[in-house]
């Protein structure tokens, strides 16, 4: 299955705000982590606003045909959290799947409820949010998980730079042919040994990634080199391709 890379969709920080009242900022918005070892991970709510933020987190399973559903192993502490104006605060999250399962990829929802509570003093735990609470903003953010190879391998396409305008931009395909998803980070090295970001993207099993992509903030006079391909879970390099 080849999947057209869209570079907009790749965030290193979520940011909903609908209204003074209704806001999420949160750090990382993905795991793409090995659940078979344990995956952990530390997510933070940051509040930038003037008024106090409270958050109710659940684990809902994915409809999402293309992994298995991993919801049922999803571990989230604390599942109410209140962000205070000009701070942040941190949940933990642990997935862990049972003994003998299957390779492949996985999946679950991390369900983010913004509600308002008729109380926010002292103890921010979940019985305070009762009776009187409103929702303001529900959203379910990805978590994908893994269960297979150590290392990953992918297959390309060979690597093309071409001129658009006044950029310079990357035309390939990565497919990935480990039996686990991979998360990437895609990078042009030009012959003066600078690197040069095009982006970040998780793979699943078999998919295949088309890029046709700006490479960011490489000058017109600056020639490619070679694209390195990084597993951006242990920032070992799984590729290098000669570019044409």
């Amino acid at each position: 299955m080849k999947i057209k890379y869209i570079l907009g969709l790749v965030v290193s920080y979520f940011v909903l705000s609908f209204t003074a009242l209704a806001y999420i900022n949160i750090s990382p918005t993905t795991l793409d982590k090995n659940i078979g070892t344990g995956a952990y991970e530390e997510f933070t709510f940051y509040n930038n606003t003037s008024v106090p933020m409270r958050y109710k987190l659940s684990v809902i399973p994915m409809e999402d045909k293309s992994v298995k559903d991993m919801s049922k192993w999803v571990e989230v502490y604390p599942k109410v959290v209140t962000v205070y104006p000009s701070s942040n605060e941190t949940f933990k999250l642990y997935v862990q799947a049972p003994k003998n399962t299957a390779d492949g990829d996985y999946g679950a929802f991390l369900n983010i409820r913004q509600v308002s509570a008729p109380k926010l003093e002292g103890d921010a735990g979940e019985q305070n949010v009762a009776a009187g609470m409103m929702v303001m903003v529900n959203v379910n953010m990805g978590l994908y998980g893994y269960v297979g190879d150590k290392i990953p391998t992918v297959e390309t396409t060979t690597p093309v730079v071409v001129r658009d305008g006044e950029n310079q931009k990357l035309q390939m395909e990565i497919k990935n042919t480990t039996n686990r998803l991979v998360r990437l980070k895609v990078e042009v090295k030009s012959k003066k040994n600078y690197f040069y970001k095009v982006g970040e993207s998780r793979v699943l099993r078999g998919q295949t990634l088309v890029y046709d992509h700006l490479i960011q903030k490489m000058p017109l006079n600056e020639e490619a080199k070679e694209i390195v391909i990084t597993d951006t879970e242990t920032k070992e390099v799984i590729k290098k391709v000669a570019v044409k």
